[in-house]
């Protein structure tokens, strides 16, 4: 793998061509069926039924730079022939296809050609501030991380999310038993996305035992723990007592400058230890500003597994069978990192363009029910071959579980002009 100028890149049979599919004038048409739909008049929700990659490009017309966030959960390349693929990337195997055993090397070829449109045109379509969540296993990561470096500029790649998505027991495996997913993330411009943040667990919650006028807090130590390589000056300073004694830094320096201390005095405590020596804490707030107090995600995520996905569909969709369905929480957790827009009244636009069986829809109309939110999902399922399974209809009764569900448990009300409830499906035809 080589690129011009130096850098990297990734190159395969079918590329170019590929490429070309993405700004390929569109001709479908996009009619409404109104036996999948709910209220659709007062609809912000969207289902669209039919080829994700024709339909991505008849979005971008109304769409260029408006979706605040996707996440999808695209076919992983296990060498499988899928019916979706495009003609032209599909190659007959060469003799360099072979590696050094004699056995046939797979062709990644097709599920890259698949990708790539398709990446193009979901990089045009989302805003400066908006990020791109991938859902992908061990054997396409790396060809995937290449694709988005690619299509997305490597700078804009936010991190890569190892998802411990079951606990297995050893069994079939010689070598390694696999428990984990992964869920790449990319911006449209990194230095434009707002940070991500998530509710504190239970157990931290537990930790804000002290209380004062100003409502819960826990004590942080202002030394600063760690290495103690390379101190800064500015952080090295001594403070003054309540008794009047000064207080040496008892690290390689605080965690704030002098200037900052002196602004931020009265969120200081001090507190005498068994020694009778005085420590120096901060206060930290269980609602700054009023707010429950959030936290940076990290890397690792172990929060729902694949049971759980598969427990909940069968609940939501009796009698219907799919597999390895995505559990909506895991979604739901996702989506949640990022913040509402700070304009109350402007809808925040969720795309997913392989819906499958709807889990994003669902997390969707949770999160909003949960926090009166206006996000609104845009979700593309492809109408079946025949043959196949009729995986939007399965979309479709998860989604209106769903809405039965929170119909008769509601106890809040959506902000006026915005029916979280009603959805509106729409149906690509050739003209």
């Amino acid at each position: 793998m080589s690129a011009e100028n130096g850098g990297v890149g990734l190159d395969w049979p079918g590329k170019k061509e590929a490429g070309i599919q993405a700004v390929q004038p569109e001709t479908g048409l996009l009619r409404e069926v109104p036996d999948r739909s709910i209220r659709p008049d007062h609809a912000p929700h969207l289902f669209f039924e039919g080829d994700n990659l024709r339909i991505l490009r008849l979005l971008k017309k109304e769409y260029a730079r408006a979706v605040h966030v996707m996440y999808i959960d695209p076919p992983y390349n296990t060498g499988a022939v899928m019916s979706y693929f495009d003609r032209f990337s599909r190659r007959r195997a060469t003799s360099s296809d072979s590696g050094p055993d004699g056995a046939t090397r797979r062709d990644d070829s097709p599920w890259l050609s698949f990708l790539y449109p398709r990446l193009i045109l979901a990089r045009e379509l989302l805003r400066d501030d908006g990020a791109l969540f991938v859902s992908i296993d061990d054997r396409a990561v790396h060809h995937l991380r290449h694709l988005l470096d690619e299509v997305f500029g490597p700078e804009n790649h936010v991190g890569t999310i190892v998802w411990r998505k079951k606990v297995v027991r050893g069994r079939g495996h010689r070598h390694i038993i696999p428990q984990t997913e992964y869920v790449v993330v990319y911006a449209r411009a990194l230095r434009s996305l707002p940070p991500f943040s998530e509710p504190l667990s239970p157990e931290m919650v537990a930790e804000y035992r002290l209380s004062d006028e100003e409502g819960p807090y826990k004590r942080i130590p202002l030394a600063k723990t760690g290495t103690a390589h390379s101190p800064r000056p500015n952080l090295v300073y001594p403070i003054e007592a309540p008794d009047g004694t000064m207080i040496s830094c008892p690290t390689h320096q605080w965690r704030w400058s002098q200037k900052t201390l002196m602004a931020r005095r009265n969120e200081l405590e001090f507190v005498k230890n068994r020694q009778g020596k005085w420590v120096v804490y901060t206060r930290q707030r269980l609602y700054p500003s009023g707010l429950l107090r959030r936290k940076t995600p990290v890397s690792l995520y172990d929060s729902v597994s694949t049971s759980d996905g598969t427990r909940e569909f069968r609940t939501l969709c009796q009698g219907a069978l799919f597999d390895f369905p995505k559990p909506s929480r895991l979604i739901r957790d996702l989506l949640g990192w990022l913040p509402l827009p700070a304009d109350p009244e402007e809808p925040m636009i969720i795309l997913d363009f392989f819906a499958g069986t709807c889990p994003t829809a669902q997390a969707v109309l949770e999160l909003n029910q949960s926090d009166g939110g206006r996000r609104k999902f845009l979700v593309v399922q492809d109408t079946p071959s025949e043959g196949q399974t009729d995986i939007a209809s399965l979309g479709h009764r998860r989604i209106q579980s769903v809405l039965t569900t929170i119909e008769a448990h509601s106890g809040k009300v959506h902000p006026e002009g915005f029916d979280n409830l009603a959805y509106r499906t729409l149906r690509l035809y050739d003209p």
